[in-house]
């Protein structure tokens, strides 16, 4: 006992104090939370549940055909070290295509996923499927996993990827909000073409053009403001539609559902000093509500507007995971350019590994070319064993040895020396198309290009 005493004696007090270590804690955490689910990623725009999903989906079923949201979930714990129901939440949010959710979904959904009137309107995920959308394969994801890096899961298990590499920043397309200890985001929608346009503005003359959130369907105003301490502050609107003589309210500003709007008519209509007299709801999955108003006193259009005066105003924090790791405030159009240095960067490594490959195949055909001139399949009847057969090809300077020694007897034939040397061109063609993509950035820049007009022209609606 007394030994123990004299050790406790000995152990030097802590070097930073009690406060110091609470507040490195907190911040430890906030950044944990921050990487780990609230915050998504400037390269794929995806949070890590999200991206879990997506991974998932592609390694299962769910890349081609619709599957139960709830088996999808399952398989996604996986890689997600946290409970089911808040994969189901992010995954049926990743199927909506209603305003104010996804402008482009890169989930495709068959049942109820909610609506504008009504977002958390979805149905239990043992009703509902989803499987990938035809988008997602087209905005590249996919095509990227040969050249992006991998960690190991949670319980290290299997391979999950860092994040994905399309072929634009999703974190700008689809609207985005998260919230962590001391950290917020939110991002607004903005429409695919106008991305394209400004990458494509980038990419040619070193200038991203300047970009405005957009919500596909929503025909109320997008208004830019400055607060008091000098953020962006974006508002939306109501808006209205008239026909002949009637008015009908058809959009809703963000965050406003049915419920909502509803009170408002109704605290309007108690007020009884202005032009409503009352309203019918003929809304399914939009707004669509008829205003009525007193006889001979139909409202002009502003004075429609002056009534529905109500806005929802949001703080605009671009707030994101750079592709080094940190967290960082930014603006669209620095996205933008920062997108299109690591595609660039991405695509080369992905041009270096296919003239690779090809590479490869001229050098293969070269040597079965080579193995049957030699008549290598007439010396192998004095060989006694497939390794002392490799052995000798080894010494021969054959690099392919292993290979050519399981070549079949019926391919030492003329024909399959006529096909090698078609082979070869053919590879020889590509060989030179992906080094000139990878070595000279014209090209390179023109490739991107071409890629952007092409999803802009099949997705931009």
């Amino acid at each position: 006992m007394k030994n123990n005493v004299t050790e406790m004696k000995n152990i030097d007090p802590p070097k930073v104090s009690f406060e110091d270590q609470v507040h490195d804690d907190q911040r430890k955490y906030s950044r944990y939370v921050c990487d780990s689910r609230a915050i998504p990623h400037e390269i794929d725009g995806l949070k890590p549940v999200q991206r879990r999903i997506l991974w998932a989906m592609w390694n299962s079923d769910a890349r081609n055909r619709y599957t139960k949201t709830v088996k999808v979930a399952g398989l996604a714990m996986g890689y997600h070290p946290h409970g089911d129901k808040s994969i189901q939440d992010a995954l049926s949010a990743m199927a909506q295509n209603f305003t104010f959710a996804n402008n482009v979904p890169l989930v495709s959904g068959e049942g109820t996923f909610g609506d504008v009137l009504d977002p958390n309107a979805i149905a239990s995920p043992r009703y509902t499927e989803v499987k990938l959308s035809d988008f997602v394969k087209d905005l590249g994801f996919f095509e990227s996993l040969p050249d992006i890096d991998y960690i190991r899961n949670y319980d290290e298990t299997e391979d999950e990827p860092i994040f994905f590499v399309g072929k634009v920043p999703i974190v700008l397309l689809n609207h985005i909000q998260g919230i962590a200890t001391g950290f917020r985001c939110f991002i607004p929608g903005h429409k695919l073409g106008h991305i394209i346009d400004s990458q494509i503005s980038y990419l040619k003359s070193g200038k991203a053009k300047k970009i405005k959130p957009w919500y596909k369907d929503y025909k109320g105003e997008i208004k830019i403001s400055k607060s008091a301490n000098g953020s962006e502050v974006l508002s939306t609107t109501f808006s209205f539609t008239y026909v002949d003589d009637s008015i009908y309210l058809t959009d809703a500003p963000m965050s406003w559902n049915r419920e909502k709007v509803i009170n408002y008519l109704d605290d309007l209509l108690e007020k009884k000093d202005n032009w409503l007299k009352d309203y019918v709801d003929h809304s399914s999955q939009t707004f669509k509500i008829e205003l009525l108003y007193k006889r001979g006193d139909k409202p002009t259009e502003e004075q429609v507007r002056e009534l529905f005066n109500k806005e929802q105003s949001e703080a605009l924090t671009y707030n994101i995971i750079t592709h080094e790791g940190k967290l960082q405030n930014s603006n669209p159009e620095e996205i933008i350019r920062r997108f299109c240095d690591f595609r660039k960067t991405h695509l080369i490594r992905r041009f270096k590994r296919l003239a690779g490959l090809e590479q490869e195949k001229i050098d293969r055909n070269s040597e079965l070319i080579r193995f049957i001139n030699e008549k290598w399949n007439q010396k192998v009847t004095g060989i006694k064993s497939k390794a002392e057969f490799e052995d000798q090809l080894k010494k021969a300077k054959f690099k392919y040895f292993e290979w050519l020694s399981t070549i079949p007897v019926y391919r030492m034939t003329l024909e399959e020396v006529k096909k090698c040397k078609e082979a070869i061109t053919e590879a020889k063609a590509k060989f030179e198309e992906y080094t000139t993509l990878y070595k000279k950035d014209p090209k390179l820049v023109e490739f991107m290009v071409g890629e952007l007009n092409e999803l802009k022209s099949k997705w931009d609606k």
